[in-house]
Formats: C-alpha cells, structure tokens, sequence
C-alpha cells in the first residue's frame, strides 16, 4: 500500500495545470538534458547543447522540455525550418503550454509562415503566461506581424504582472515607437527610468532592439 502511495504521489508531482504529463527521464537523459540546457544559456557551444538534448529526445521522443529547447537551439543556430518542426510537436503534445506556443511563433516568423506565426500567437495571447520574458518576447512577435493592439496589450499584461521589471515598460515604449508615437514612447521611458527623455536616443539605444538582446 505504502509503495502504490508513493507512486500515485510521483505521478501527481509529474502533471502540470493543464494535465500533460512530462517524460520522467532515465538519470543519464536527465543529466544529458541539463548540460545541454547549460551549454545553451551560456551561448558557450549551441553545437554541444544541439548534441546532448539530441539523445534526449532519441530516448524520449515526446519530452515537451527538451523539444523546447532545441527549438530555442535550432533559432540559435539560424535553422528556423527545423524549429517548427520541433515546436509543432511541442503544441501537439502541449497545446495550452505558453512557452510552445510563442517558439512556434518566433519559428515561424523566421522561416516566412505568417499564417501559422499568427494562429500560434492567437493561440498563445489567450493562455495565462506569467513570464515576463515571455509576454515581452511575444508582444515583439505581435510587432512583427502588425499587430500593435495585441503587441500593447501584452506589453501591459507584463507591467500589470510586475510593475518594477522594466522590461514590460521598455516593450511598451518600443510597440508606441513602432507605431509612429515616439513622444508616447518617451514618456513611458522618462516616467520608468526618469533620466531619460530623448525619443531620438531611445530609439538607438533600446527601442529599435530585440528584447532578447535586453536581457
């Protein structure tokens, strides 16, 4: 009895909110998994995190964590084709997962399928998302593809989210400037940062700027 609790408890532990279950990994795959996550955030070898995560997902096809991130990998390494494909099993897997949803939209922007950068980010505007990198990174797809109303709403998801991260106070500045309101734009910055006041200057420094590049 005592065996079947602890069990019925692992499994628990292992189902998110929206009932997908994630891949318990071998020991072995779950190292190869984080060194290759390691090799990847610190921009050392996406060659070597390409690598590892690649036996992850020859053992665990399915693994939601480890399609993600060599989705993230594959953008990194400028092959945007093979990243949708990625994604797309992702959203399979996990459909109301945030984070699938906005790498098949950033993928999809970089391989020149709008069609699909855009139901993605449907899709995705719709999910509760409390990263602020991630509302941050899928307001600049809203950008991308025109659309300011979504890119300003999400701007303001992530400020209402964290008022003192400046991140969701920067993407805002940046989808007023891309819609032509520079002053709106540096009002935003002057009332976030205070020393900050020329539209110009903000335009060189940050708001012409990926916001993966602020981080």
């Amino acid at each position: 009895m005592k065996q079947i609790l602890i069990i019925l408890t692992l499994a628990l532990s292992l189902t998110p909110v929206d009932g997908f279950t994630q891949n318990f990994r071998p020991q072995e795959l779950d190292v190869q998994f984080h060194r290759a996550k390691t090799a990847f955030e610190s921009g050392n070898s996406l060659l070597e995190a390409k690598a590892r995560v690649d036996r992850v997902l020859n053992g665990l096809p399915n693994d939601l964590e480890a399609l993600k991130l060599r989705t993230a990998i594959l953008m990194g390494l400028q092959r945007p084709e093979e990243a949708v494909d990625d994604a797309l099993m992702a959203v399979r897997i996990a459909e109301s997962n945030g984070e699938a949803q906005l790498l098949l939209c950033e993928s999809s922007m970089a391989a020149g399928n709008e069609t699909l950068a855009k139901t993605a980010l449907s899709t995705a505007s719709d999910l509760i998302i409390e990263s602020i990198d991630h509302l941050v990174r899928l307001s600049w797809c809203a950008v991308g593809l025109g659309d300011l109303i979504r890119a300003e709403s999400l701007s303001r998801i992530a400020i209402a989210q964290n008022p003192e991260d400046t991140r969701g106070h920067l993407q805002l500045a940046r989808v007023f400037f891309r819609g032509g309101n520079e002053d709106a734009a540096a009002e935003v910055i002057a009332n976030t940062f205070r020393s900050i006041s020329d539209a110009s200057e903000l335009y060189n420094r940050t708001l012409n700027t990926h916001p993966r590049s602020q981080n």
